[in-house]
This record gives structure tokens, C-alpha cells and sequence, in this order.
């Protein structure tokens, strides 16, 4: 679209993080466009990235609208203390509706940032969907597209996660009818496969750190052969993959492979356990918890590797 090209990612499960990069031409006249992101240029290349995978924080309509009576009423009191007078057309309740409602509207926050890379080669290493503009002749409309893709992608990324979240519903009420909902008991029994037919992460009602700890990452490393273990794991992302962070999904994977050729390696179970723990915070809707942990793998993966 416009000259806009995708170079990573999918555009029809957009990951939530973008980066959106430029080419900047060398300018005829050989004079600087005199913007603060000249300096921001790296071998050519003008980036911007924007992560939306978090929710802003943003206070709810409740708080507006009692901080917005609170400010008009000081305002009226203000102006009767100081023998002030209301002009006689104006309406106090209509006034304080209408602020009511533009409070209310909806904005989409856009916390996008310049970033530097060397190349596009680095650029497409990076865990994100990537877009390349085009090549601009100074930085001024180069600047221009970069600012503005981060607006539609947000709104796209925010779109697909709520009919995603339809669709999510839609199969639990339907498990629910069809009384497939199943917790540990009907997962753990004795079985040659990991899960059973049919379990998933939206029709498991039980203690998700337990079935991971006490089924999946044993059943797991018990496997014979890697052809087993292949055909056990592919289970295990297809139970868990609505859950909302699959990097975690490939931590555990990974961890436990290591495990599987080194048995001793402390740093994959150091991994293994820090993700266990963070998708059952997540799944647990515990953010802040979800958050820290997140931060201690990547602390740890930062000094260990």
C-alpha cells in the first residue's frame, strides 16, 4: 500500500511490535535539512519503533468524568465567590455532558520511538514486523510516513486482538455446551499422548503451574527419541496457542531441548522455570507479576549468553 512493503512479519496476525524503517538519500544541494533527526540517521537509515503488546494503563471513565464535575463545579464556585455571574444561555448540566462525552472518547496512545540500527539486516533480526517506506531525498516527509504507519498499525493490531477475542469466546461457550471443559485430573491420565483430544488452553479449567510442572515439562523430557519428542511438543504449542505471548512457549521448548542433551545445564532450568512461572502469571491475569517476570529472563538470558 503506497510504496509501503512488509519485509517480516504476518500482516494478518500482526505481532504488536512494529518497526518502521526509511532510507535517506544523500540531498542534491548537499545541505542538511536542519530537523532534530538528522542525528538519528544511521548508515542511511532513518527507524522508528513502536511496541503495543501492553495495554496502556489509562484511567477509566468512572475517574474522568468525577475529576471533570470536580473542575467545573471549582470553577463555578470560583466565579460566584468572586461575584461572577453565569452568562444567562449557558447551561451548567448540558455543558458538563458535553465534556462528559469528548472525555470519554476513545484515543489510541502512540508510545512509538526513533531507534538506531546499522543496517537492514539488523533490523530484520529484530522480533517484530518490519516495514520499509521507501527512500526519501532528506529526512522532512521520511519523518512524516514513519510517524504516521504507527497510528494504523496500532489501530489494525488492536482490531485483530478483538476479533480474536470474539472468536475465543465463541469456542469457550461452545465447549461449555458440549461439556468438554477439562481440568488436570482429565489431562494427567495415563496416556501415550501429552493431551488428550481437544484440550486446549480456552477449555482447561485447572491450575495451569501444576499441569505445566507436574505433566508437561516430565512427559516431555521423557520422550525416547527426538521424532517423539517433535510429535509431543507440536501438543503442547497446539494447547497452548491462544495464549497471548508465544515467545514463552518457545522459552519452555527450548529449555527443555537443552535439557534433553544436558541434563546438568542449570541455565535452561533456571529458563525453564522463570517461564513456567511467567505464562502462569499471564494466564492468571497477573500483569505485574507476568512483567517482573519477563524481566528476570531477560536479565538472565543477557549475562548467561
Amino acid at each position: 500500500m503506497l510504496g509501503i512493503e512488509q519485509r517480516k512479519g504476518n500482516d494478518k496476525r500482526l505481532c504488536g511490535r512494529m518497526i518502521a524503517y526509511a532510507k535517506i538519500l544523500p540531498s542534491p544541494d548537499a545541505e542538511r535539512s536542519s530537523t532534530p533527526f538528522d542525528d538519528m540517521v544511521k548508515n542511511g537509515i532513518l527507524a522508528l519503533e513502536g511496541d503495543f503488546r501492553q495495554q496502556p494503563v489509562l484511567p477509566s471513565k468512572r475517574s474522568l468524568n468525577k475529576a471533570m464535575d470536580e473542575r467545573i463545579d471549582n470553577l463555578i464556585e470560583t466565579m460566584r465567590e468572586e461575584g461572577v455571574d453565569l452568562p444567562e444561555d449557558i447551561d451548567v448540566d448540558s455543558l458538563r455532558d458535553r465534556l462528559h462525552e469528548l472525555s470519554n472518547m476513545e484515543v489510541i496512545p502512540i508510545p512509538a520511538r526513533i531507534c538506531n540500527f546499522s543496517s537492514e539486516a539488523d533490523i530484520l533480526k529484530e522480533d517484530a514486523d518490519v516495514y520499509f517506506v521507501g527512500e526519501f531525498i532528506g529526512m522532512n516527509q521520511a519523518h512524516f510516513c514513519l510517524t504516521t504507519l504507527p497510528i494504523y498499525y496500532q489501530a489494525r493490531f488492536r482490531e485483530q486482538a478483538k476479533v480474536e477475542e470474539m472468536a475465543l469466546l465463541n469456542e469457550m461457550l461452545s465447549q461449555f455446551e458440549n461439556g468438554s471443559i477439562m481440568d488436570n485430573d482429565d489431562i494427567q491420565k495415563e496416556t501415550e499422548e501429552l493431551f488428550p483430544e481437544g484440550a486446549s488452553l480456552n477449555t482447561f479449567v485447572g491450575d495451569l503451574s501444576n499441569l505445566l510442572n507436574s505433566r508437561v515439562v516430565p512427559f516431555l523430557l521423557a520422550c525416547e527419541n527426538d521424532a517423539d519428542y517433535e510429535a509431543q511438543v507440536q501438543q503442547f504449542y497446539n494447547f497452548m496457542k491462544s495464549y497471548p505471548e508465544q515467545r514463552d512457549v518457545k522459552l519452555i521448548d527450548g529449555a527443555i531441548r537443552e535439557l534433553r542433551k544436558q541434563g546438568g545445564d542449570q541455565s535452561a532450568r533456571k529458563l525453564l522455570e522463570l517461564g513456567c512461572k511467567k505464562i502462569n502469571a499471564l494466564y492468571n491475569e497477573d500483569i505485574k507479576g507476568a512483567e517482573e517476570l519477563n524481566q528476570q529472563i531477560t536479565d538472565f538470558s543477557s549475562s548467561t549468553f
